[in-house]
C-alpha cells in the first residue's frame, strides 16, 4: 500500500515554511501599498488584484493546514495523532476521501516534486477529518497514488466487514 501521509516531523517543516511564506506575502503587500500611496501603482491595476487573490488563497490553505493532523493507516484504522488528540477511526466508517492541491504549502522550498495535497476524509457521521499527503505539482488528482491506496484500503475494510457480519447473504434470490 503506497500511502504517503506526512509524519509529525514533516508537519513541523510545513508550519515553518507556512510562516516564511506569510512573511514574504506581507513584504510584497507592504511594498505594493507603498507604491500605491506614492502613486506609481493604481488601486485597480493587476498587481494589487493578483496580490489580493494570492492572499485569499493563502488564507484558505492556512486554515486547511491548521485543521490537518498527522495520520497513518494501521490494522484497518485511520490513526490521527495530533498534538492535543489521538483518534483511531475504523476504515469502514469512512464514507469518502477527497484530495486537493496546495499552491503555497510545501515541505521544502526549491523543490517542484515535493508539494502537498490536502486529504479530506468524510466519516459516516458527516464529520470531516484532515491530513496532508505528498503530491507532485501537476498530479491529477492531487496525491493520486495515496488517494487510490486509501480508497482501496477502505473498500477492503468494508468488504471484510460485510463478510463477517452475521446476517450477510451470499446470493441474490
Amino acid at each position: 500500500m503506497d500511502v504517503r501521509f506526512l509524519p509529525q516531523t514533516e508537519f513541523d517543516n510545513v508550519h515553518f515554511y507556512r510562516a516564511a511564506t506569510l512573511l514574504i506575502l506581507l513584504a510584497m503587500a507592504t511594498f505594493t501599498l507603498i507604491k500605491m500611496f506614492s502613486g506609481v501603482v493604481s488601486l485597480f491595476s493587476a498587481l494589487p488584484l493578483c496580490l489580493l487573490l494570492l492572499g485569499a488563497r493563502f488564507a484558505v490553505e492556512w486554515l486547511r493546514v491548521s485543521r490537518a493532523e498527522p495520520a497513518f493507516i494501521e490494522k484497518g484504522e485511520l490513526v490521527l495523532c495530533g498534538n492535543e488528540s489521538h483518534r483511531q477511526i475504523p476504515l469502514e466508517k469512512i464514507s469518502s476521501v477527497r484530495s486537493r492541491h496546495s499552491l503555497f504549502m510545501v515541505r521544502r522550498y526549491r523543490s517542484w516534486s515535493e508539494h502537498l495535497a490536502f486529504m479530506e476524509f468524510t466519516l459516516d457521521s458527516g464529520e470531516r477529518v484532515f491530513t496532508l499527503a505528498e503530491s507532485r505539482v501537476f498530479e491529477l488528482p492531487a496525491a493520486s497514488g495515496t488517494l487510490a491506496a486509501v480508497e482501496a484500503a477502505i473498500l477492503a475494510a468494508k468488504v471484510k466487514r460485510q463478510a463477517t457480519e452475521p446476517g450477510a447473504t451470499s446470493g441474490g434470490r
